[in-house]
């Protein structure tokens, strides 16, 4: 406890000072395991399709054996209206390397975090966003993408409502995505250089197994998916608009992207309750960290969740999806005082 408290004390007085956040220490290791790049292709068709590919990071080139499953394109509302495009590409996971190596000791919380490469645009974790003529999305436009849940709309409540199996987003602080925080075999990363990439974000999608636990069995047989994770974003449908080119904003929607993702084992088993969660009564949240055997839930500035004596609670105020910390970037959430 001393350490812990310790850990607080010396991220508040970073906050004050705003002095470089690589001199905070981070309490839970997280495990790298591997680069992955997804890609979601035709979301505008009537059938769209995802791939996955393994990045090189020098930790560790395994990745992560992860089976396309399906993509669900949905849009809410109206265009020029704040209608919505809802994006989820899930996949199965096997415990196993990209190359089918099955890994020889079972693995919990297992976590696809969103982090930056040079490639990537906008300071994203997005990459090529293309619209369907192949040109390039306007600029800022991969920063309208927000991680949620997988969602799906309610005809009867007239909204979009977390989908069962799908509610693997997780989110984090930004201490425990600093470089330091990522342990391998050769001890802490000293810069984000070292995992590949140019920054991790504060979010991503946790693994589940088909009885919404978070452990994948060790010596997995060739097929043998005991895996799910279903990676989602929202982002607002492009305005009709005469000074653009194309003026229709159907046109300038994104057609096909790709993120990228690092893969961590992460030692905390916690359950996310997302902005979509924040309607519906805590008995949601309960049940599925029940399953997911969670010793705590995280929840997002406005959140309602009063049920803290059963499941201990963690504010987590400031989500950061684009950019660098200090340094304009975009947020999910941001309201820390």
């Amino acid at each position: 406890m001393p350490g812990r408290r310790a850990a607080w004390v010396a991220l508040a007085l970073c906050s004050l000072l705003s002095c470089s956040p690589s001199r905070v220490p981070a309490t839970s290791p997280l495990t790298p395991l591997g680069l992955v790049e997804v890609s979601f292709d035709g979301l505008g068709g009537a059938q769209p399709t995802t791939q996955v590919r393994t990045l090189s990071l020098a930790e560790s080139a395994g990745g992560l054996d992860l089976s396309p499953q399906s993509v669900s394109v949905t849009d809410v509302g109206a265009r020029n209206s704040g209608g919505t495009r809802y994006i989820t590409a899930t996949y199965r996971v096997r415990n196993a390397s990209s190359d089918g190596t099955p890994s020889g000791a079972a693995r919990s919380n297992l976590t696809l975090l969103a982090a930056a490469v040079p490639s990537n645009v906008d300071g994203t974790a997005i990459s090529q966003m293309l619209t369907f003529s192949g040109a390039a999305a306007p600029t800022g436009t991969a920063r309208t993408a927000m991680p949620t849940h997988a969602l799906e709309y309610s005809a009867l409540d007239g909204k979009v409502m977390p989908a069962t199996g799908g509610t693997d987003l997780q989110v984090f602080t930004e201490s425990e995505v600093l470089p330091g925080n990522f342990t391998g075999a050769g001890g802490p990363a000293s810069s984000y250089a070292d995992l590949g990439v140019t920054t991790v974000f504060p979010y991503g999608y946790v693994v589940h197994t088909l009885g919404g636990g978070r452990t994948l069995p060790a010596s997995p047989a060739v097929n043998q998916y005991n895996g799910r994770v279903a990676l989602s974003v929202r982002m607002p449908l492009q305005p009709d608009d005469a000074a653009q080119t194309p003026t229709q904003g159907a046109q300038r929607d994104p057609w096909s992207f790709r993120m990228t993702f690092l893969v961590v084992q992460d030692p905390d088993t916690r359950v996310t309750q997302s902005l979509e969660d924040q309607t519906l009564p805590d008995s949601v949240i309960l049940g599925r960290a029940a399953a997911a055997g969670a010793g705590s839930v995280n929840i997002l500035p406005g959140s309602a969740y009063a049920s803290g004596a059963t499941l201990p609670p963690r504010t987590i105020c400031q989500v950061r999806t684009a950019g660098q910390v200090g340094s304009g970037a975009t947020y999910l959430v941001n309201s820390c005082l």
